[in-house]
């Protein structure tokens, strides 16, 4: 037996992360300065929308559903999806919100059905974000809206975040392993893929915001918000 396999089967395990640690750490049951952290960027996401009124929204990515209650409620239809099975109560209750189990690299509508899509913290994660970002694209309507969150792997400012508030928090919850755990979760890093949304999306309207510090460079921020207006 390695060293590796010796520490623990759960060590940087992806799967027991998700089923005992998410909620508590990005998810509904997250408490403290982490839970502040983790709301900023959903508010951020949606401050250009203070209305989506009679829109049919796609949520990729959904986790536990949270990003939900940061989007205007007067949209038609709302589909939660995720790799995952989305069972929380807010979700499965809410008569305007569909929750569906799909890989986000093959999204399962017709062309143009969506006035908006929203990618939260998804597409670091995928093995072929090129394909993604044109099935995304794909099934919004000309004049649309594709929102995109993307971490600033493998900038200075999240790797200083993890180490000093993720990590120490995953830690004293009991999860082993937090480091590995990323690198298996975050394979695709931020200068690559705001390269590749400007390459595929050349023609629409693209807007890039960088936070929380606002200089023009992934390297020292947390994250980055992309917005992409699908032309007519």
């Amino acid at each position: 037996m390695t060293k590796f396999a010796e520490k623990n089967e759960n060590y940087g395990s992806q799967e027991f992360f998700y089923n005992f640690f998410y909620s508590k750490m990005r998810g509904h049951d997250s408490k403290g300065l982490l839970s502040m952290l983790w709301k900023y960027p959903h508010k951020l996401m949606e401050k250009p929308f203070e209305s989506n009124l009679n829109f049919k929204i796609l949520e990729l990515g959904s986790g536990e559903g949270e990003h939900i209650a940061f989007v205007a409620s007067d949209y038609k239809q709302y589909i939660a999806s995720d790799l995952r099975e989305i069972n929380h109560p807010n979700l499965t209750s809410a008569s305007k919100i569909k929750t569906q189990v799909f890989d986000a690299q093959t999204v399962p509508f017709n062309n143009a059905e969506f006035e908006r899509v929203i990618a939260g913290c998804l597409i670091a994660h995928l093995s072929d974000p090129e394909t993604a970002l044109i099935e995304w694209f794909r099934v919004l309507k000309p004049g649309g809206v594709l929102t995109i969150y993307i971490p600033t792997e493998p900038g200075l400012a999240l790797r200083l975040f993890r180490r000093f508030i993720s990590k120490r928090k995953a830690t004293r919850a009991g999860y082993k392993g937090y480091d590995l755990f990323i690198s298996r979760e975050h394979v695709n890093d931020a200068h690559r893929l705001v390269f590749l949304l400007k390459e595929l999306y050349l023609g629409s309207k693209i807007k890039i915001i960088y936070s929380p510090f606002r200089i023009r460079t992934w390297y020292f921020n947390l994250f980055i918000i992309a917005h992409i207006t699908k032309s007519s």
